[in-house]
């Protein structure tokens, strides 16, 4: 009886460890971003996201466009990169071929750079036009 409550116990822990940085990961990841002058509104691929500050919880498996937008100011346009996370690397380590393949199809197996947007953004320039007539 012992030796199947220790079976159990080690095919618990080994599932769990293949699915490493799902688990420690996740498959979204929080971003600060802030502005000075506050109150910017926050564009992420093309959906509103309310002003800053804020922080927005977004999908670690793709690229994303930041943009911030704020009346007199230049629009600001970053972009925030998915690079290989190091917790994908430990299922490697530790041969876990399994929890690799959920990391790639989950996109947990990546972070996103950088981890915050903090922009002091620029007045905008004086139309020319306006200045003419």
């Amino acid at each position: 009886m012992k030796r199947v409550s220790i079976s159990i116990m080690l095919l618990i822990i080994a599932v769990l460890m293949t699915n490493c940085s799902t688990v420690l990961n996740t498959t979204t990841q929080d971003v600060e971003i802030q502005s000075v002058p506050a109150n910017a509104k926050i564009t992420i691929d093309g959906k509103k996201f309310g002003t800053t500050p804020q922080v927005v919880n977004i999908d670690r498996g793709s690229n994303h466009i930041i943009k911030l937008d704020l009346d007199g100011y230049e629009v600001y346009e970053t972009q925030l990169t998915k690079k290989i996370s190091s917790w994908f690397w430990v299922n490697a380590l530790n041969g876990f071929i399994p929890g690799m393949a959920i990391d790639m199809f989950t996109g947990s197996m990546y972070k996103l750079l950088p981890e915050g947007v903090s922009v002091e953004l620029t007045p905008a320039k004086p139309d020319a036009s306006k200045k003419s007539k």
